[in-house]
């Protein structure tokens, strides 16, 4: 961007109230998720693209890997902070009341968000600002979808087989595994030998397996959560109204661990699992207890209802136990995260494409009341997304979800398009795309790396060109 206009900008902090609220202050959007029936994968599915879709600045999705019948398996985002969360649901078919509830959960807190409002006197723009909590509501969408359908949902060539696997039973009302017959929570290489119970063969529930990792379910979830790096992780099943917590947990870990399980306990009303000396592993919590050393919790929601799945009856008292054990989750993940991530002293040139609030410290609890406009910034120090910068009242901080780092540089340049070219709003991958340029030659005023900025008919957008060298 030219210097004349970076000047119109107002180059420095402006010292008002931070009066444009969040970008997506509005009026609370009607519900999305109606959790009182029968939720299916495609419902499901519907209604994540309708949540994006409605709040594009705080929730975004995307699939983390696909089932042996080809069904994605969701990841949902919602929030901007840096502090990750991860809640799943459904690794078992029958269980599927627990996407019920985790969907219900973006809807409600995305919007509390809108509304500036709080739940359990947390505020929700505070709080995810922070954090964000990622949820992957349906882990099993095949083992659902047989559950709630039948073999008719599935090939015609693998009907009989589905069927042979359910004891020759064409009523899946009990299934609990994925569609090859293996059980995805005791998939997870966490003490994977020494399961108890397993049936030995594929069938409605408990096979194991022939190893660890070995359904496309189980290994898409292990790679999210290594990817994402939680600071937390729940799994959702039913039911029982219990509450696991621990797996061979380290002693320096006990206090922090159970701390926050008695949040949660509290919440729910649900009872802990006493710690055993021999579990049986395999589970998700039990491995990402093992494997990343956090905090892993499983509630198990609903009154035990036998092998099928919790009336939707039961839906209401469910809600009002666990409404809020997401937003403890991330309140909780953000103190773990700012003890485990340093604040890293260095320079970074920073472009702010968008007015952003102003905080005396990197945590969205200690607001200046101040706003920084759309500019270019220098950056003395880094934690996260979180940058340092100088202000007229001195070294703030300033919150950044998708940072642009480098310079812009003022420079004419003609470009060749010989392909459909993707315009986008922000030079940075991942970016919204607005359209697309037929080929073309055209003409850019600015520069950022491979990404070029040109004037169209839609006001100015940046396209990413890979210039020969």
């Amino acid at each position: 961007m030219t210097s004349k206009l970076w000047r119109t900008l107002l180059l420095t902090i402006v010292l008002i109230p931070y009066l444009f609220g969040s970008p997506n202050q509005a009026a609370a959007a009607a519900d999305i998720v109606n959790p009182n029936q029968t939720y299916t994968y495609e419902l499901m599915t519907d209604n994540i693209r309708q949540l994006a879709q409605a709040y594009p600045e705080l929730i975004e999705y995307k699939s983390i890997g696909t089932t042996l019948y080809g069904r994605n398996i969701w990841a949902v985002r919602l929030g901007t902070g840096d502090a990750n969360v991860l809640i799943n649901a459904s690794h078992h078919a029958r269980e599927w009341l627990t996407t019920s509830l985790v969907m219900n959960m973006i809807d409600d807190y995305a919007q509390l968000y809108v509304n500036d409002d709080s739940l359990n006197g947390r505020n929700l723009q505070t709080l995810l600002t922070n954090s964000s909590i990622w949820f992957v509501p349906m882990v099993n969408p095949d083992g659902v979808t047989l559950q709630q359908k039948g073999a008719s949902a599935f090939p015609a060539e693998v009907r009989s087989s589905l069927i042979a696997m359910n004891g020759k039973s064409s009523d899946f009302s009990r299934w609990k595994a994925n569609a090859e017959g293996i059980d995805l929570n005791r998939q997870y290489p966490a003490e994977w030998d020494s399961i108890l119970h397993n049936s030995g063969y594929p069938g409605y529930k408990n096979y194991k397996g022939t190893k660890p990792l070995q359904t496309n379910e189980t290994k898409a979830l292990v790679k999210f959560t290594e990817e994402i790096d939680p600071e937390i992780g729940i799994a959702y099943h039913s039911s029982g109204r219990i509450l696991y917590w621990h797996f061979h947990t380290l002693e320096e870990n006990l206090e922090r661990d159970r701390s926050i399980m008695s949040q949660i306990e509290d919440l729910t009303g649900y009872d802990p699992v006493k710690p055993s000396a021999n579990p049986s592993g395999g589970g998700y919590t039990d491995w990402f207890i093992q494997a990343l050393g956090r905090p892993g919790l499983t509630p198990e929601i609903g009154r035990y209802g036998g092998e099928n799945s919790l009336p939707l009856s039961e839906f209401p008292s469910i809600w009002k136990e666990n409404r809020a054990v997401g937003i403890v989750a991330a309140e909780k993940g953000f103190e773990l995260w700012q003890k485990r991530v340093p604040v890293e002293t260095k320079n970074t040139d920073l472009i702010l494409m968008a007015p952003a609030a102003v905080y005396t410290k990197p945590d969205s609890r200690y607001p200046l009341n101040a706003s920084l406009t759309a500019q270019p910034l220098k950056s003395d120090a880094r934690v996260g997304n979180w940058f340092r910068v100088e202000t007229w009242v001195g070294k703030s901080w300033v919150h950044v979800n998708h940072p642009i780092i480098g310079k812009i540089e003022a420079k004419e340049t003609k470009l060749t398009l010989t392909g459909k070219t993707a315009m986008h709003r922000e030079p940075r991958e991942g970016s919204a795309i607005v359209a697309e340029l037929s080929p073309q030659s055209v003409t850019a005023f600015e520069q950022l790396g491979s990404w070029y900025h040109i004037h169209t008919w839609l006001g100015d957008v940046w396209i990413q060109i890979q210039q020969p060298k």
